[in-house]
């Protein structure tokens, strides 16, 4: 029944991006976006952390840009983390772009969904790069690459664009300057199917790795062992949340319950679902609770875990023909 309003969003999608935003500013430095036609989470935010640290290892000047969903600074836009230390919280800069300061010592990190405003912020800082996270969709910043992230797993859903399907564009919406990528997560294989369908684009196609790694409390490494015989809980915010039930799995983590929230969600005591698992948690005062990168930083604030939280961290792996794909990009 959703087919033909799906037909007319795709439509309109394709026409926006062609001709709403003839000139879209360049900046005086390389642009690169990390983004995806698919609505909810792909795992970009891992890979432009794992990416800008691969650039900077190749010497060049790196700066990420993030929106800052839901935080203080979105509208506003600012630097989060200068290279050196953090500038803010994580109710200023938002969740992923605190989490990407957090994993990018020596890169500064600014923040803002107005994209060209971020830029100009950015040339302050002379760089050789500056990498978007998330603005695939955003056409008011021209860029020298489009890097369009899949999970192997999700793929393209049923094929169709919003509202009868999970796409937010149709496959011809991919620039040709663009690089596709396939996220595998915890060695999930994407079907033969899917890696077809994207390679009749004949853009580049590359397989990226992310696997459940290490647990860390307040700056500690855990062994998974150690928690086999501990009474423990997910708690996270995410798109996805049987990803990160996987990641668990992966572990031989003994978790009792997955207390999943929506994406990007605060936390916040005034929630009626927030308020309950804190009751659950004040009553049960062995549990301890693991959570994501992402999700990190907020629940430390929440006084009742701060001794009781644990943050399982996903190690990201590119191939190196994609940072040597990527390098091309930038020299040309």
């Amino acid at each position: 029944m959703l087919y033909p309003a799906s037909r007319l969003y795709a439509g309109h999608m394709l026409l926006r991006r062609r001709y709403l935003f003839p000139m879209p500013y360049k900046a005086a430095f390389r642009v690169i976006s990390i983004g995806n036609l698919t609505s909810g989470g792909s795992g970009k935010t891992p890979i432009t952390i794992a990416l800008a640290a691969a650039l900077k290892e190749k010497g060049l000047n790196v700066v990420v840009a993030s929106r800052g969903y839901h935080a203080a600074w979105e509208d506003q836009g600012g630097m989060i983390s200068d290279g050196r230390k953090l500038l803010t919280d994580v109710s200023k800069a938002g969740d992923e772009a605190l989490m990407v300061a957090s994993a990018l010592p020596g890169i500064p990190v600014l923040v803002g969904r107005k994209r060209k405003q971020v830029l100009l912020q950015a040339e302050k800082l002379k760089p050789d790069l500056l990498i978007l996270d998330d603005a695939m969709q955003h056409l008011k910043v021209a860029r020298d690459l489009d890097i369009v992230v899949f999970d192997s797993k999700v793929g393209l859903g049923n094929g169709w664009v919003i509202p009868a399907g999970y796409l937010r564009e149709p496959l011809s919406a991919l620039p040709e300057n663009s690089i596709i990528l396939l996220h595998s997560k915890n060695g999930h294989v994407a079907p033969a199917s899917l890696q077809n369908t994207l390679l009749r684009t004949g853009l580049p196609l590359f397989v990226v790795h992310s696997s459940a790694d290490t647990i860390i409390s307040d700056g500690r490494m855990i062994s998974p062992q150690a928690l086999a015989h501990s009474s423990l809980s997910l708690i996270s915010a995410i798109a996805h949340p049987s990803s990160f039930e996987a990641s668990a799995q992966a572990l031989a983590l003994p978790f009792r319950k997955h207390y999943a929230f929506p994406d990007h969600f605060a936390f916040a005591p005034n929630n009626p679902d927030m308020n309950r698992f804190l009751q659950e948690a004040r009553n049960q005062a062995d549990e301890l609770y693991i959570c994501t990168d992402k999700d990190y930083q907020k629940l430390q604030q929440i006084t009742l875990l701060k001794d009781r939280l644990l943050c399982l961290s996903l190690k990201t792996t590119l191939d190196p023909a994609l940072v040597d794909k990527v390098m091309g990009v930038i020299d040309n």
